[in-house]
């Protein structure tokens, strides 16, 4: 690749994951300085409200910890990673840079490479950004698929990322975009009719609306034959307290109850675990071990939150609690910690449990010690 040159640094790769239908992406970038060390910078964007809400940048990192931060940067975004040229990665970055000019200033290293950073110019056309779009648009399996990544992105304010699912790309500026960016927590599908070349779908978006929720049903017509949106219009709004909301997403919650016998269990955990997201709470640490892919967006319904593969929490009396949506993968670490000998060195088992609600989250912000205190209140 033809090094491209710039105030202070000088541009020799970039790569970064097939996430933008998500709304966020994971970028790493090489470069070498004027006195030719080799430098990497890590960007995490967000294009619905934080722009670059992410920035590392290491001059002749130490493998180990470098790989470990790429991981915590990237490793939950459920992508695989695309190489891109500079200008490919200005656009990127510049664009999520509009969504919040202030982003930055959280960032101590920024300053250092803001002039660099402003003399940047996005020069790509509509053209090369559709093209982009499609290199970072996982395989897509149905209109369902198409219908919940249109919609996600409708709601969050980001029509560039939808440019590749248009039969037209330009009609996705001509989305009548809501008056600030929200969140999609559930997506139902269901085809309407078909009609020669055109097949119509109804969606109920159930969406995130200042304290409450919003159910928005659209109807999106689909070419069968390429697999690209035609239209979508929004027809009906009800907004829906929280009660109601949560009635709406109740699913079961399977989980593991354990105690922990070795104080040291958690530092190699979260060690070896560099790529999950880490929460602290009053009560204990929360770790959330996302899907290696993003395959649940193709799922009908769609939730939010069907991304989780697991979630890890640490209590502060020594519980260990393994908690997922899906039993298979509980099953699926029970056996890794048989086969580690997890069970006869560091955890006790205590039961297995589920709910027909998810209450992980009730629990540990309860403010009770121990689930079974919150269980039997």
């Amino acid at each position: 690749m033809h090094a491209i040159k710039t105030a202070k640094l000088t541009f020799e790769n970039a790569e970064v994951t097939n996430t933008r239908l998500m709304g966020v992406v994971g970028v790493v970038s090489h470069w070498h300085d004027e006195a030719g060390r080799k430098v990497i910078q890590i960007y995490h964007l967000d294009y619905e409200v934080y722009g670059i809400d992410g920035f590392y940048h290491l001059t002749e990192p130490v493998k180990k910890e470098c790989e470990d931060l790429i991981l915590g940067v990237t490793g939950g975004l459920g992508g695989e990673f695309v190489p891109v040229s500079f200008r490919e990665l200005v656009y990127l970055l510049k664009s999520a840079y509009e969504v919040d000019p202030n982003s930055v200033e959280s960032h101590v290293d920024f300053d250092a490479y803001m002039e660099m950073f402003m003399s940047w110019r996005d020069d790509l056309s509509t053209e090369e950004k559709v093209a982009l779009m499609l290199r970072l648009t996982p395989p897509l399996e149905n209109a369902v698929h198409v219908i919940n990544y249109l919609i996600m992105r409708f709601v969050g304010r980001d029509p560039a990322s939808t440019l590749a699912l248009w039969d037209v790309p330009e009609k996705a500026f001509h989305m009548p975009l809501l008056d600030e960016p929200y969140t999609l927590i559930k997506n139902q599908v269901t085809l309407l009719n078909q009609n020669g070349g055109t097949d119509v779908y109804r969606a109920e978006a159930l969406i995130d609306f200042e304290h409450k929720y919003k159910l928005v049903v659209f109807e999106v017509s689909i070419n069968p034959k390429t697999q690209k949106a035609t239209a979508l219009t929004s027809s009906e709004t009800l907004v829906m307290s929280s009660i109601e909301a949560a009635f709406n997403l109740n699913k079961p919650e399977f989980m593991i109850i354990t105690h922990v016998r070795d104080e040291f269990f958690e530092r190699r955990f979260s060690e070896n675990n560099p790529e999950m997201m880490k929460q602290r709470y009053a009560g204990g640490q929360l770790y959330i071990e996302f899907n290696p892919n993003n395959r649940h967006v193709a799922q009908n319904p769609y939730y939010l939150n069907g991304d989780i593969y697991a979630m890890y929490f640490f209590s502060d009396v020594g519980q260990l609690i393994i908690a997922s949506f899906d039993k298979q993968h509980l099953e699926a670490i029970d056996h890794t910690l048989v086969e580690e000998n997890a069970y006869a060195d560091s955890l006790h088992f205590v039961c297995e449990l589920k709910t027909d609600d998810p209450i992980l989250y009730a629990y540990i912000n309860s403010g009770f010690d121990s689930i079974f205190d919150y269980l039997n209140q």
